[in-house]
């Protein structure tokens, strides 16, 4: 819109050249009339100037009035209608309300909005070529309705749960890689409430680290919704203290920050949707290289290389451990000729540093800032890494490695990134089982052992065993000793209606009652023999001997009568069904070794102390526990267990009948 361009001083000048104009006329009507008032003609010529030169005045006088009248009303009309501030009238006599009332107009006109501009908007956001332009174009179509300085693009990370920045425009300025905590700042609070916020004064600058100087500042922040969810926020800064927007000015900017979160929204999922595939490309890439690959160091680089790919990471290195898992073998970095030797930092990586942490704790892990976790360890050559990403590179229980990644910007990574890098490096250690890269796998009995064994015998002890190689040998060659069979077993299950369904039996019978058998006989050093149709045996003297396996079996034989009890009342509440448990502990000379047959590999243990302990379960009752003579003999009269003696039984086989005892209820 056009305004004219008059003001004051012509205004005046007008009224001045009126005025010697009537004073003028007036000499001539005096000359006109031929009255004799005794002047010259110089002199009525002078009058007249004086005349007209006063007339003038009186006029302007008049003007002048009238003008300040006129814009203080334009002023009040025009606070009314746009419902905002606007800088008042002058209080000096001097100054121009032509100048002023045209300012006026033009902001009012300026500050009531015209939806009929939103096709053009939109069709300049479906140009805009990134965040920056689109931005860029919402901005200034505001400014032009709002008095606006600059503006600042949060966008929402709602996987790290923080707002970061996107792009500014005019002056608002914010330093590279800010980021706003959503629950800990007023913005994001305003954005989890999806509400219009003000902010004034030195709020503005505790917010956001404006580079805008230090003129006060109003701070006005949109949120940017998606069907019904939080996506951002647009923030708008103006001059002055508490610039608030009016209703219709509110309405306006709220429709320009819908259209630009559209087009953001379009524009990011063409941006995710380019990613994913190239990540879904990296990932077959690694296919590739997993069947063509003949070096394994020339894989994992791929695997590094990829890693940092996906996860947009500045840098990357995997180092590969020393069986003993206190040294390093091998590393692959992304700085290869940057960084210092690995003989200078590997020491101190996992002494002190994050790989370390992660190896010791098995336990992958984020660091949103370096600086403020002491667990990371700045390495020269390698530049400010603010993020870290770390993952070890498990085989079992054995630690082969570890992948760390890390780039300058905190807050990185989220848990969508340690996911990934966490199917990296099992790809690492696929490579490396594949090549079968023989000082990071355990050779030979090593892996054997640890196939046989594992989840037959407690962590602990598996960890014992498998540090020995000497224990090993000794452990599979064929031996008989001392040994004693702990039989646990379960009736009623043939009993259970139809009310119990086959997934129940499994779910709240059977594995509750497998696994709670296995812990015990875990804490206490046996060695699970077979655990299937309700019958439990385990073993205390093998594989290896640790602790009086008389004492450790009676221990179990105790915590299972607590458990029998237990599970019996949980059955019968949860099931309506009456299953009991009882147990028979024998001893003697058993014999085991490894069977190493075409059809089968696995420990054996074999003895007649094993019939005589499932013998003594089936003769014992509900929740009762028989232990035959031999062992209570061994026992002697000192014995910290109490048994109660029972009517002697034939075992059965031919044999003549023997003493029985009852092992009591309650711990020694």
């Amino acid at each position: 819109m056009r305004l004219p361009s008059i003001n004051i001083r012509r205004i005046f000048a007008y009224a001045m050249m009126g005025g010697l104009t009537l004073g003028l006329l007036i000499y001539g009507f005096i000359r006109a009339t031929d009255l004799n008032a005794g002047l010259s003609l110089a002199e009525s010529v002078a009058l007249a100037l004086l005349v007209g030169a006063l007339l003038g005045f009186c006029l302007i006088m008049a003007i002048k009035l009238v003008l300040r009248q006129t814009a203080d009303d334009l002023y009040r009309y025009a606070v009314d209608l746009t419902d905002c501030s606007l800088p008042p009238p002058a209080a000096s006599m001097w100054g121009d309300e032509v100048i002023f009332m045209r300012a006026t107009l033009r902001q009012a006109v300026a500050n009531v909005p015209r939806p009929g501009s939103y096709p053009q908007i939109a069709q300049r956001l479906a140009l805009a070529s990134d965040k920056a332009d689109a931005l860029d174009v919402v901005a200034s179509q505001i400014a032009v309705h709002i008095q606006i300085e600059g503006a600042v693009l949060l966008l929402l990370d709602g996987e790290r749960s923080l707002l970061y920045l996107a792009a500014t425009w005019g002056r608002a300025s914010l330093p590279e890689g800010i980021t706003l905590d959503l629950d800990a700042t007023a913005i994001g609070r305003a954005l989890q409430e999806q509400r219009v916020a003000f902010y004034s004064g030195a709020q503005v600058h505790n917010l956001l680290p404006l580079q805008a100087g230090i003129e006060p500042l109003t701070l006005t922040c949109l949120p940017l919704i998606v069907r019904g969810q939080s996506f951002g926020m647009l923030c708008l800064t103006s001059a002055g203290d508490d610039v608030r927007l009016s209703d219709d000015q509110c309405t306006y900017a709220r429709a320009i920050s819908d259209m630009l979160t559209l087009a953001l929204q379009s524009h990011m999922h063409r941006r995710l949707f380019d990613r994913e595939s190239d990540r879904l490309a990296a990932f077959e890439q690694l296919g590739t290289l997993l069947d063509r690959s003949e070096r394994f160091d020339v894989a994992l680089e791929q695997v590094l290389r990829i890693a940092a790919r996906v996860t947009d990471s500045m840098h990357g290195t995997l180092l590969l451990l020393e069986p003993d898992e206190q040294s390093v073998r091998y590393r692959i970095t992304l700085k290869e000729g940057d960084v210092l030797p690995l003989s200078v930092t590997a020491g101190a990586i996992l002494k002190h540093g994050l790989a370390g942490w992660a190896l010791r704790e098995r336990h992958a892990d984020i660091i949103d800032d370096a600086e403020r976790d002491t667990r990371w360890l700045p390495i020269p050559g390698m530049g400010a890494m603010r993020s870290v990403l770390v993952v070890p590179l498990l085989y079992g229980e054995r630690a082969l490695g570890v992948l760390t990644l890390a780039d300058p910007i905190p807050r990185h990574y989220s848990r969508r990134s340690l996911a990934l890098a966490s199917a990296l490096a099992a790809y690492a250690v696929n490579i490396l089982a594949r090549m079968q890269y023989d000082a990071m796998v355990e050779r030979g009995n090593v892996a054997l052992a640890r196939r046989i064994f594992e989840s037959r015998i407690s962590t602990y002890d598996l960890n014992v065993l498998l540090a020995d190689r000497g224990l090993i040998e000794r452990v599979f060659a064929t031996q008989t000793r001392f040994a004693v069979a702990l039989f646990v077993g379960m009736r009623g299950i043939e009993r259970l209606g139809d009310h119990v369904s086959a997934d129940q039996v499994m779910a709240q019978v059977i594995t509750p009652y497998l696994s709670e058998l296995c812990e015990i006989a875990y804490e206490h050093h046996g060695y699970v023999e077979s655990c299937s149709d309700g019958g439990f045996l385990a073993i205390f003297g093998f594989p290896a001997i640790t602790v009086d396996s008389r004492i450790a079996a009676m221990r179990s034989a105790l915590a299972i009568q607590v458990l029998a009890r237990r599970l019996r009342g949980r059955w019968r509440s949860q099931l309506d069904c009456d299953l009991s448990v009882s147990a028979g502990v024998a001893p003697g000379e058993m014999t085991a070794g490894l069977l190493d047959a075409a059809c089968y590999q696995g420990y054996t243990v074999v003895g007649g102390a094993i019939r005589e302990a499932r013998r003594l379960q089936q003769l014992a009752r509900v929740d009762e526990v028989l232990v035959a003579d031999a062992l209570v003999d061994s026992l002697g009269s000192e014995s910290i267990f109490r048994f109660e003696a029972l009517a002697p039984f034939s075992l059965g086989g031919g044999e003549n009948t023997r003493a029985v005892y009852r092992l009591a209820s309650g711990h020694p």
